[in-house]
């Protein structure tokens, strides 16, 4: 038995209704700098911030 699509729409909007109820009750995520440390360790991009940062404090040191 097919549904109409009157029935279909409902049964979306009852799904819609209870996902939003569930996403408003979610509390969100804490940043927290420490969960991010170490996650670009010994990568291209990992090694040229570190060249970068070298470089500028030892510009910094010189003046």
């Amino acid at each position: 038995m097919e549904n109409t699509l009157e029935q279909r729409l409902t049964t979306v909007e009852k799904s819609l209704r209870e996902l939003t109820t569930t996403v408003l009750k979610l509390t969100p995520v804490k940043k927290d700098w420490r969960k991010s440390v170490g996650k670009l360790r010994d990568t291209p991009l990992a090694r040229e911030v570190d060249r970068l940062g070298q470089e500028y404090r030892a510009q910094q040191n010189q003046s």
